[in-house]
């Protein structure tokens, strides 16, 4: 089952949360810069696609304390127990949406929760096997199953498209 709650957080706590994915938090610190990876084979010569991400929990620990400071309002709404990983995503606009339909996955075992956070509103949305579309609206969160088949797409209304991928398990 999928659920999408938008407004998830106190509007404070997504503020801080956009302004530090979105770099405007930066004052030339490590603590309040995102440092987003190219993400290799995402991309083809041509395709005008490019992936970035930011790897906050990984392995069952904190990467990027700062971000994952941010992050608690979130992780204390939802109840989460351990965490899995916590990986921010970042995909520069395309001239066309662009759909990854090989790219269909499903994370971790199917015993933990899948829960996407949008930080921006654009045309980029996260697309189901099963054909169900969660769109990207900042402030929104959508949870399911570790083993529901999901692919995500590019965006063409905003320069990134930018969100955040938790893998964890619940107290419920």
């Amino acid at each position: 089952m999928i659920q999408i709650i938008d407004n998830y957080l106190d509007p404070d706590d997504f503020h801080r949360i956009r302004l530090y994915f979105e770099g405007k938090l930066d004052d030339g610190t490590i603590e309040n810069s995102c440092n987003w990876h190219f993400v290799p084979g995402c991309a083809q010569i041509g395709d005008g696609h490019y992936h970035f991400s930011s790897y906050i929990h990984s392995m069952f620990e904190v990467r990027i304390p700062r971000a994952f400071e941010l992050l608690k309002p979130l992780i204390e709404r939802t109840n989460m127990s351990s965490i899995a990983r916590i990986k921010a995503n970042c995909m520069i606009r395309t001239e066309k949406l662009k759909v990854m339909m090989d790219g269909f996955h499903d994370d971790y075992p199917h015993t933990l929760t899948t829960g996407i956070y949008y930080i921006n509103t654009n045309d980029g949305y996260t697309l189901f096997e099963d054909g169900t579309k969660c769109d990207s609206v900042a402030n929104r969160f959508c949870i399911f199953p570790c083993g529901i088949k999901h692919t995500g797409t590019t965006c063409t209304t905003t320069d990134r498209r930018l969100l955040i991928n938790f893998n964890y398990a619940s107290y419920d």
